[in-house]
C-alpha cells in the first residue's frame, strides 16, 4: 500500500498536478477503493492540519535570509502551488518568512506554469529586473528546481541537507551543492561570516 502511495505521489508530482484532491483520489483509485468527494475533501483537510502542525523552517533559514538582507541582497522565493490558490502562500505567512523576500512566485497560482518550467523563474527576474546571469536560485528538488533557474540563465545551487543526492544522476546539474544555507556565505564572498 505504501509503495503504492508513493508511486502516485511521485507521478502526481512529476505531472506538476499538486491539487491533494486528485491526489487523493488516484490513491484510492490505484488501491480499488471509491471515495466521495466529501470524504476526499475531508482527507484533503486533514492532510494539510496535520502538514501544518510538523511542518517546521529548517533553523538556518531565517538567520541566512537576515545577512542576506543585511548584505543587500534582493530575495526572492519560487515555490510551487499547493494546489488550492492561495494556501501556499497562507502557510509561507504562518511560517513567519513572507516578509523577508522582496518577491514571491507561487507558480501555478501566480503563473499559469510550475517548476521545472522557466516560466515563474522568468517572472520573479522581471520583477526585480535582472538578467539570469545576475541571480542565484537555491532549491532542494533537482527534477524541480534546477531545469527551470538554469533555463531562466540562473546560477543554481542545490541544497542536500541529508546527503542523500547522488550528483552523478542529476542533470541538468546544478553549479554548486551545499548541505545547509550557512554554506551561501562561502559562494557570496563579499557578503562574509560576520554577517551570520
Amino acid at each position: 500500500m505504501l509503495e503504492a502511495i508513493k508511486n502516485v505521489e511521485a507521478r502526481m508530482e512529476a505531472s506538476g498536478i499538486f491539487d491533494r484532491r486528485i491526489w487523493f483520489r488516484e490513491m484510492a483509485n490505484s488501491l480499488g477503493i471509491m471515495l466521495s468527494l466529501g470524504e476526499i475533501n475531508e482527507l484533503v483537510r486533514i492532510y494539510w492540519d496535520s502538514w501544518s502542525l510538523r511542518s517546521k523552517v529548517f533553523p538556518d533559514v531565517i538567520p541566512t535570509l537576515k545577512a542576506l538582507k543585511k548584505c543587500g541582497y534582493v530575495i526572492g522565493l519560487i515555490t510551487n502551488t499547493d494546489g488550492e490558490l492561495g494556501l501556499k502562500r497562507n502557510r509561507i505567512n504562518r511560517d513567519g518568512i513572507l516578509n523577508l523576500f522582496d518577491v514571491v512566485i507561487i507558480a501555478g497560482d501566480d503563473t499559469e506554469q510550475v517548476k521545472p518550467s522557466p516560466q515563474p523563474f522568468l517572472e520573479a527576474l522581471k520583477i526585480i529586473n535582472i538578467k539570469g546571469n545576475e541571480a542565484i536560485y537555491v532549491g532542494d528538488k533537482p527534477g524541480s528546481d534546477i531545469p527551470g533557474a538554469k533555463a531562466a540563465g540562473m546560477y543554481t545551487v542545490l541544497i542536500d541537507r541529508y546527503g542523500l543526492l547522488v550528483p552523478d544522476l542529476i542533470n541538468p546539474k546544478p553549479d554548486y551543492i551545499i548541505k545547509s544555507l550557512l554554506d551561501l556565505s562561502r559562494l557570496l564572498r563579499h557578503c562574509g561570516d560576520n554577517a551570520y
